[in-house]
């Protein structure tokens, strides 16, 4: 009976140590969203304005106040989003160790790379520990105002002719004006061919790619020389 009460008191002792060795390795990620030219003011935000982490594996409403805080982050390296219908912010990338929070500004498609430079030392705590972290706590500023709508294309005579059927008619016109002209500097012999060479049906369209490339490849002259 002693024997059990012993590993009893040593497990519980075991799970308390484990609990605070994990409790010791979790973070806050702390800041603000700050007023400014696009944000006149932080209080009209929407009530449910959040800041999400890697997509809301970790999350936080905004207070009225433009504060955020989120509790329990272990070590890692995040991608820390503003969820708001009214307004655009700049992604972060939130790198989180033993040696506190740091933040990036950074887009889609940027290199991650699994560690960060810390050379740079300095005597305010508040610093950012890297020459292009962003200062801690976070401030965060509207980027843009939020638009959901493409305005309609307004009429444009450009656009008009590029329109395809409009410059397969502007060809076909060409083609009817330079055909003539291309006719009467043609052979008399080779033109009196192609026409003897029409169908006597009018319904019937002629074949004028057949007889153009008669002339072409000469077989109009030999018909010529053997007459």
């Amino acid at each position: 009976m002693v024997l059990k009460k012993l590993y009893l008191a040593l497990f519980l002792i075991s799970l308390a140590v484990l609990s605070s060795v994990i409790a010791t390795d979790l973070h806050t990620i702390e800041g603000g969203l700050v007023a400014n030219d696009i944000l006149k003011d932080v209080s009209s935000l929407e009530s449910n304005t959040k800041i999400l982490i890697n997509g809301g594996q970790y999350s936080a409403l905004v207070r009225k106040d433009g504060k955020f805080t989120i509790q329990n982050v272990p070590p890692g390296s995040y991608l820390l989003e503003v969820s708001s219908r009214r307004y655009l912010y700049p992604r972060l990338r939130v790198n989180v160790d033993a040696s506190g929070v740091e933040a990036f500004i950074t887009i889609l498609g940027a290199d991650w790379p699994d560690t960060v430079n810390k050379n740079v030392q300095h005597s305010n705590v508040n610093a950012p520990k890297t020459a292009n972290a962003l200062p801690y706590p976070l401030e965060l500023k509207a980027r843009a105002m939020a638009d959901y709508f493409v305005p309609r294309e307004s009429f444009s005579i450009a656009s008009v002719f590029a329109n395809p059927l409009i410059i397969m008619m502007g060809v076909s016109v060409v083609l009817l004006l330079v055909m003539p002209k291309m006719m009467e500097g043609l052979d008399p012999e080779a033109l009196k061919e192609l026409q003897e060479n029409q169908p006597q049906n009018s319904l019937e369209m002629p074949d004028i790619s057949g007889a153009l490339a008669n002339f072409m490849t000469g077989k109009s002259d030999a018909k010529t020389k053997k007459n």
